[in-house]
Parts: structure tokens; C-alpha cells; sequence
């Protein structure tokens, strides 16, 4: 994969491309099949080289090592969304069977009304008065249809 970038020249004023700008681009799925270890070592080392990345930015060096800040980042961010779709993965698996202990995060979204709404057993429970007022008047049944 290649970045074309668009640099303005100070002289003249005018733009030039810079283009075949080789970047490391990483694919998710090749990324699913590392483990966490491998996963964090690689992690530690896009980190390491965005920081030089970032200060060559500073110090003003060719704009082609500029180009790859963007792609770093990127590579960084999709190491760590995989790191944590993994870890949620896990957490879901070990909660699968207990239900009442499901952890916050892992619960779903929905709502702020769906959340807060009544669950239907307790929409179907009665109080005492209703069960008592239920069995002293039961509901009436008609010979005639209407």
C-alpha cells in the first residue's frame, strides 16, 4: 500500500506529490491469529517508532518519514482494538454461564429507558391488594358476544 501525500514547496509556491511511499500496513486478521504477547511486543515497537517519527516531524527531516505518522497510528489503533476484542471475548466466555455477575461493560447498550424499564416478571407481579381484590371480583363472562 502506497500514500500519496501532497507537500507545498517554500520557494515557488506551487504543489508536487510525493508517491510510492512504502508503509507497513496491518491486516486485522492476520493480527487475530498472533497471540498477546506477540501482540504487545509489536505494539511496544510501533509506539517506540512513532515517537521518532514525531520528533523527525520536529526537527524538520524529509517529508517522506512525515507521511508515515498517520499509518503508524492507525497500525497502533488496530493492534489495540484487537487486543481488547479478544479480551471481551474472553470475559463474555467466562461469564457465559452466570448471568447476574455479567460485568457492566459487557452488558448490552440499549437505551437509557429500555435499561430503566420494568423487566416482565415485574410487570406481572401484584400486590397484596390486587390478588385479593382479583379473587374477590373475578372478570365477568358473558353469554352474549358482542
Amino acid at each position: 500500500m502506497c500514500i500519496r501525500d501532497r507537500v507545498s514547496t517554500q520557494s515557488t509556491g506551487s504543489l508536487y506529490f510525493i508517491e510510492n511511499i512504502p508503509m507497513s500496513y496491518l491486516r486485522v486478521r492476520d493480527l487475530r491469529d498472533k497471540s498477546k504477547d506477540d501482540l504487545l511486543k509489536q505494539l511496544t515497537d510501533y509506539k517506540k517508532e512513532l515517537s521518532q517519527l514525531r520528533t523527525a516531524k520536529k526537527m524538520g527531516n524529509a517529508p517522506t518519514k512525515i507521511a508515515r505518522i498517520g499509518g503508524m497510528r492507525k497500525n497502533i489503533a488496530r493492534i489495540l482494538t484487537v487486543l481488547n476484542q479478544t479480551e471481551r471475548d474472553n470475559l463474555r466466555k467466562f461469564y457465559a454461564d452466570n448471568k447476574q455477575a455479567l460485568p457492566k461493560s459487557l452488558k448490552p447498550k440499549l437505551t437509557h429507558r429500555r435499561r430503566l424499564a420494568l423487566k416482565t416478571s415485574e410487570i406481572n407481579r401484584k400486590t397484596r391488594r390486587q390478588t385479593r381484590m382479583s379473587a374477590k371480583y373475578p372478570m365477568r363472562k358473558f353469554a352474549v358476544k358482542m
